[in-house]
């Protein structure tokens, strides 16, 4: 009964400790993210104007702590739209795409595991930096596929859902103004649309590569933790051998 209550406790820290871990570094995964998908060269002040709060103009509130900057890129990105991030896990793409990732790092476990066995001290931190690494490559990867996530049906249907959202007030307003040329303001309403298209294409794609990222995180958690209860298992099932053999003996 003690190994058993000593063994809960052990699951529980241990558990708590790689939620701590994911908390402590989400906000670094995002602005991978953020870089790849919605870089300075793809934006724009017009063509980005909802996007109040990005990397650059967070960092520069000097008055905001890092660990609040994150909660609020992070909210900004995640957190407010968790609802509906929530409904994608059950569908057919978001599990193709979590095995995609677990593929991508799983070719790289054994650098990971190589250099935990090698370093004595902060292995956990450099763990985390070399799946960072890993993130990135296989984000920049993803950023040069978008044109083929555009094709599929799944994607469009997200963003046919998120343009409903989307407010065309400006364009509107546009159009409401009396004795503007018709002409320039096709023209305008046009530029908006392709762009506020292509700001959607973005937020979706950061979001569905983080939600991806956060649930193998928390499979992850778990599978450590049933794994370590096996290891302890096997180990009293060896001891307990062990023993009965220096009995007999």
């Amino acid at each position: 009964k003690m190994d058993t209550t000593l063994i809960e406790v052990h699951m529980e820290i241990l558990e708590e400790c790689k939620n701590d871990e994911w908390e402590l570094h989400k906000g670094d995964f995002l602005e991978i993210c953020l870089q790849e998908f919605v870089n300075e060269k793809n934006r724009t002040a017009e063509n980005w104007r909802n996007a109040e709060l990005t990397v650059n103009n967070i960092k520069n509130d000097k008055i905001i702590q890092d660990a609040e900057e994150n909660e609020i890129l992070w909210n900004f990105w995640i957190g407010n739209y968790r609802n509906i991030l929530e409904s994608w896990k059950s569908e057919e793409w978001f599990q193709n795409l979590k095995n995609e990732w677990k593929k991508e790092r799983q070719k790289n476990q054994n650098k990971i595991d190589e250099i935990e066995e090698n370093t004595l001290k902060e292995s956990g931190m450099i763990s985390i930096e070399c799946e960072k690494d890993i993130w990135k490559k296989w984000i920049s990867k993803q950023a040069t596929l978008i044109e083929m996530f555009k094709q599929e049906d799944w994607f469009k249907s997200l963003i046919a859902e998120q343009d409903k959202e989307e407010d065309n007030y400006e364009i509107n307003e546009y159009m409401n103004v009396l004795n503007t040329n018709m002409n320039e303001v096709e023209k305008e309403k046009k530029y908006r649309e392709f762009f506020r298209k292509k700001n959607i294409i973005n937020k979706l794609m950061v979001q569905i590569h983080m939600m991806v990222l956060e649930e193998c995180k928390k499979e992850e958690i778990v599978e450590n933790k049933e794994l370590c209860i096996d290891n302890y298992i096997q180990n009293i099932h060896k001891k307990n051998n062990y023993d009965e053999k220096s009995n007999i003996l």
